[in-house]
């Protein structure tokens, strides 16, 4: 982000722009996942439009005492606060709105397969009870995606959430300059990006390479963890790479494998359509709202190497066709997952609740008054409690 961690760093309008409007704060913890590239996005874009954004990086150790930072305040002149759901309780005020936003909703029942028992143990005791009160508190919810949405309202007594996609930078991702020619004589390349977690579908890469055969050749990242693929001869890992070598990898290869067995959002495909290439992922979770079947890429069955062996088969079959689709694939990014869309949307989010009053809630106990949570209120927080889910 930039500014130094524990103050807010002001993003402002061009001159070229109308005055301020909204003033939004963005508290948020960095982890180095999505959530913190969002914040970066939403603060670059609440500016283009003619806003002031004020983000605020915390330090990452934070999310596992989130009430340490309800002494910390608004920017003077905040109008509204917006921040993730663990922490959204802290934040809470009587002369501006609180928006909180739901990037993984960890009491998904399809999310426990993929949690070790401290991470379940620490969501239960803790985390559920930090986010019902983030939403109890809060002046407006937000979901990144449709299927987010769904898991919430099936466990949460909470109406009324809003459902905002996630935006993309499309300048930066975006397709090479010159038009790509069909690679006739080569192999098929393929790309996952992506932490190596079993969530992620990092275990299915070898065994798609394997129903594949000879002729293709899968580029991966390692993401934060170190690579624990089993060896396969097409294979080759790209280590961890910033945005840049990101885009450059996406813009390199002809297809995306994104085999996730559940995702919030997903940031790997709709980036990866936005720079032309056309991604194939599984029919499930969120995945299902972000490509267009046979149009942008394809969805596969969940857990079905072979049905993603036959459909980059058929796809890389006709070169000509994959470049047709790889632009289609941008044009949907540009319609639907654009930064500007996703502003505007909270945008109108925020005008709408200028015309409610502020929600005002009276001060709860601090979690550590409860007995129950008390031995989690030190800094310090196990290694296998950490990894949350890979990326709050």
């Amino acid at each position: 982000m930039g500014g130094r961690r524990g103050f807010a760093q002001f993003i402002t309008p061009s001159p070229a722009n109308r005055e301020p409007g909204q003033r939004v704060w963005l508290p948020f913890i960095e982890t180095g996942s999505g959530t913190d590239i969002y914040t970066d996005l939403l603060a670059t874009g609440l500016a283009a439009e003619g806003h002031i954004a004020m983000p605020q990086a915390l330090d990452h150790r934070l999310q596992y005492t989130p009430w340490l930072l309800e002494p910390i305040g608004p920017p003077r002149g905040t109008t509204v606060t917006l921040t993730n759901s663990w922490n959204g309780f802290a934040f809470r005020g009587r002369s501006h709105r609180l928006v909180v936003v739901e990037h993984l909703f960890l009491f998904d029942a399809a999310l426990q397969e993929f949690k070790s028992p401290a991470q379940r143990l620490f969501h239960e005791v803790l985390v559920r009870h930090w986010e019902n009160r983030s939403f109890r508190v809060a002046d407006a919810i937000v979901a990144v995606s449709h299927y987010t949405a769904a898991t919430m309202r099936a466990v949460l007594p909470f109406d009324g959430i809003h459902v905002i996609h996630n935006g993309i930078d499309l300048e930066l991702f975006s397709p090479p300059t010159h038009r790509r020619a069909p690679r006739t004589n080569e192999p098929v390349r393929l790309l996952f990006v992506g932490n190596p977690t079993r969530r992620k579908g990092y275990d299915l890469l070898p065994r798609i390479m394997q129903e594949l055969g000879p002729g293709y050749a899968l580029s991966y990242t390692s993401g934060r963890e170190p690579d624990a693929l089993p060896p396969h001869p097409g294979m080759h890992c790209l280590g961890c790479l910033n945005r840049e070598q990101v885009r450059n990898a996406y813009c390199n290869a002809d297809l995306v494998v994104f085999p996730s067995r559940l995702e919030g959002f997903g940031y790997a495909p709709v980036e990866a359509m936005a720079c032309g290439t056309p991604a194939v992922v599984t029919r499930g979770s969120s995945l299902v709202e972000l490509v267009d079947d046979g149009i942008t890429g394809r969805l596969c069955d969940p857990e079905e190497p072979a049905a993603f062996a036959a459909a980059i088969r058929a796809l890389s079959a006709d070169r000509e066709n994959l470049l047709q689709m790889g632009e289609a694939a941008r044009r949907h990014v540009e319609r639907q997952f654009s930064l500007r869309q996703m502003t505007r949307s909270y945008l109108e989010l925020f005008e709408a609740l200028e015309e409610r009053p502020v929600r005002r809630s009276s001060n709860t106990r601090s979690p550590t008054s409860s007995p129950s949570l008390r031995a989690s209120s030190g800094m310090a927080t196990p290694p296998d409690v950490a990894a949350a889910t890979d990326g709050h």
